[in-house]
């Protein structure tokens, strides 16, 4: 079996692999006991065990043990009126544990609020996509998934609105629908023409009636510095001390839209509208997004919060 396995083509390979990969992972049998009945030997299992590795037949996967700041959940929850918060114990796991550590959070405590016929309106960013990425849902729920703002045109597309909706549905093998706009139009003519589009209208009027919205909390300079918006850094967001962008919506430290252009033309469901529906959860992590997340929170945008601990100290220490 062994000896043709470099005659093999790659689907081959790849089955083969896949298939001394579950003897020694699932089956719990030892690399002389696959080499036995293979008729090989320990030394190319071995080899093998790590080719199927490098090559993602097997991805390993380290669950850390997940401790929450319950105490400093209960304080967050009380100061800014939340409807739940999560913070996440940095002591017990590795740096590089802890945007996984807070997906896995945020994709569980997504799955317990769910529920058939509700609408999920989704954003972007990286934060996002990783706790997306982790939703294995206990059962398939009738959902539509959608977009409340256009898209932001990020470089990397696969932490877009677009794509994002799209993996949402999926897991839970529910609808979706696009909305086929950019996150702001320039010319107010050419927005207020575009809102009345019967496919943008259409998507709008549903979005409308959402229940849950998921979201990422970015800070001014990562969300305007590299796009074709990047003059309104200069001169409107900076000047007017803004720290934080959601929902397309550039605010300041204590949760005010601050008065630019770029606030009205954004395309997409009325913040008004956004500020009463049910969850509004945001999943941010890092003492750089601290002072945007604090603007998030006076504002309301938010009334659920995933986070880590040492972003909510620093959270807490801009308040005094």
């Amino acid at each position: 079996m062994i000896e043709n396995y470099e005659k093999m083509n790659k689907t081959e390979q790849l089955s083969f692999l896949a298939e001394i990969s579950n003897m020694y992972y699932n089956l719990g049998m030892t690399q002389s006991e696959i080499a036995n009945k293979v008729s090989s030997t320990r030394f190319k299992i071995a080899k093998y065990l790590q080719e199927a590795r490098e090559k993602q037949v097997v991805e390993i996967s380290i669950n850390y043990p997940r401790k929450r700041m319950l105490d400093l959940e209960e304080t967050f929850k009380k100061k800014f009126d939340l409807k739940n918060i999560f913070i996440l114990n940095t002591t017990i796991i590795p740096y590089d544990e802890i945007i996984p550590s807070l997906g896995k959070i945020g994709a569980k405590y997504l799955d317990s609020i769910i529920e058939n016929n509700y609408i999920i309106g989704v954003l972007w960013g990286k934060t996002l996509a990783n706790m997306i990425k982790y939703l294995n849902p206990k059962e398939k729920k009738s959902i539509t998934v959608l977009q409340l703002v256009g898209s932001a045109a990020k470089d990397d597309p696969l932490i877009d609105s677009p794509e994002l909706i799209r993996k949402v549905a999926n897991s839970y093998g529910g609808g979706y629908k696009y909305l086929h706009a950019p996150l702001y139009v320039d010319n107010e003519y050419a927005r207020a023409y575009l809102l009345q589009e019967p496919v943008i209208h259409d998507t709008l009027f549903l979005a409308n009636k959402s229940d849950i919205i998921l979201s990422g909390i970015g800070t001014t300079e990562a969300a305007f510095a590299s796009s074709l918006w990047s003059k309104y850094l200069v001169h409107d967001l900076k000047p007017q001390n803004a720290v934080g962008c959601i929902y397309g919506h550039a605010y300041d430290i204590n949760g005010k839209l601050i008065n630019s252009d770029i606030n009205k033309k954004v395309v997409g469901v009325d913040l008004k509208t956004i500020l009463n529906i049910k969850y509004r959860i945001a999943i941010a992590s890092g003492k750089l997004k601290a002072e945007a997340i604090l603007g998030a929170l006076k504002g309301k945008f938010v009334n659920v919060l995933i986070t880590d601990e040492d972003t909510a100290l620093k959270i807490l220490s801009l308040c005094d």
